[in-house]
């Protein structure tokens, strides 16, 4: 493709992110996979041209703002262009010349406002901590809450960097040594996780789906973090165990490991399709003791009546600590939204609840940074809930695993700026009556 090909699809892929309510990754891969005369450098081009923008919307708004150009994908790529890629106003010029597979051509107007950006970064000492953090006001005022002024802006850079790779090793077909050998002999070289024992981190990208290791269910994609919340589970051969979200089953197949196939181990999700696409992953991985359930209130009160040693909860929520890998994300989230993810928690607590045996544990965690979805959720459900009582996360690891404690304090709160992992937080609750 040629330069005009590549920042008209560019600018065409982004509308169709932008209008999809589809998660960014999906949405563009879909795009780029039913496109097959694009090629590879082509795609790389693209691909980090649209997350790019995404990344840096907000400062881009405001430069053209600044400017006057019209708000929208075309002035964002065009802008990004400029103050990203360092092309010039009379490059763009000679690209944007309306024929076919090129982009509209440039107005007097935009030739003149983009010409005033030249020579200028894409940060500005005019900008408010808001628009430099990549985020709408009311979310930005929520990391000031939550980390302080000065944190607050260590947190939000973080959020803008792209997130590493990281890889689970089965413990059902093999162990680190053996999974990091079958990786590098296809050619993707990796490096043990600094805090969990079952965790490799892939060094530059890679399609796994080249590698044997992936193809036989060696390994599976889990960043470090929510694979801390998996061994925190203390899953155990025998043990009755739920995933109460399981989604499309990421932290049901770490559990399943731990189990080694020996216990039952109930996968639920109020979306049925979701368990779908989890069947082929976990006959890929060797597993062979789970079982689906439609998470409604029937299945609720027949898994109450049989109790359970651990219940995981992996609860809806804004999913802010996983901004790296879905920049656009945070753009989505409302107040609204927000405030109805805290409903559904609230929620999914007291019922999960019910199906914790006497002795047995649930375990709440987020991919959230903020405390009211996280802390203050425990608290409300700790006061009404006299026969649970939370147990100290960082002496629970001491117990179960050899790796210093990553965190401190009585939950597990993680940060990408402060552990160079996605955001999680995790609390223990024991039912004892």
């Amino acid at each position: 493709m040629r330069p005009n090909g590549r920042i008209q699809t560019s600018i065409e892929l982004l509308n169709e992110v932008q209008e999809s309510p589809l998660p960014m990754d999906r949405v563009v891969n879909t795009y780029l996979r039913a496109r097959r005369f694009i090629g590879s450098k082509d795609r790389r081009d693209i691909n980090a041209r649209v997350y790019g923008v995404i990344r840096s919307r907000c400062r881009l708004d405001w430069w053209t703002t600044q400017t006057g150009l019209t708000a929208g994908n075309r002035s964002a790529v065009l802008a990004y262009t400029i103050l990203v890629e360092g092309m010039k106003a009379s490059e763009l010029d000679e690209i944007c010349n309306g024929e076919q597979y090129s982009p509209e051509k440039l107005s007097d107007f935009e030739n003149e406002a983009l010409a005033t950006l030249q020579g200028k970064t894409l940060d500005h000492p005019d900008m408010s901590q808001a628009v430099m953090g990549e985020l709408p006001d009311w979310i930005s005022g929520l990391f000031e809450q939550q980390f302080g002024k000065e944190q607050a802006v260590f947190e939000m850079a973080a959020l803008q960097q792209e997130a590493t790779l990281d890889l689970r090793v089965n413990l059902l077909k093999g162990d680190r040594e053996q999974a990091q050998e079958f990786l590098a002999a296809d050619d993707v070289i990796s490096e043990k996780t600094a805090h969990s024992d079952w965790g490799l981190r892939v060094q530059g990208r890679t399609a796994l789906g080249n590698c044997k290791a992936f193809r036989e269910g060696l390994v599976e994609v889990q960043d470090e973090g929510s694979q801390l919340i998996a061994i925190l589970c203390d899953a155990k051969p025998g043990m009755s165990i739920i995933d109460l979200c399981a989604g499309a089953g990421g932290k049901t197949l770490a559990l399943a490991a731990s189990l080694g196939n020996d216990g039952d181990l109930v996968a639920m999700d109020v979306d049925a399709r979701r368990l779908q696409r989890a069947e082929p992953r976990m006959e890929r991985a060797g597993v062979e003791n789970v079982r689906y359930a439609t998470l409604n209130n029937d299945n609720l009160n027949k898994m109450a009546k049989k109790g359970f040693d651990r219940v995981l909860v992996d609860a809806p929520c804004s999913g802010s600590g996983t901004w790296r890998r879905q920049p656009d994300a945070r753009l989505r989230l409302t107040k609204e939204k927000y405030g109805n993810y805290q409903g559904l928690q609230a929620d999914v607590l007291e019922k999960s609840a019910k199906c914790v045996k006497v002795g047995g544990r649930l375990i709440y965690a987020t991919c959230s940074l903020f405390n009211g979805e996280n802390i203050d959720q425990i608290n409300t459900f700790l006061t009404k809930h006299a026969n649970y009582t939370l147990r100290d996360a960082s002496k629970l690891w001491v117990e179960v695993s050899d790796v210093p404690c990553p965190f401190d304090g009585e939950v597990m709160k993680l940060t990408p700026a402060q552990h160079g992992l996605d955001g999680f937080f995790c609390a223990v609750l024991e039912r004892t009556a």
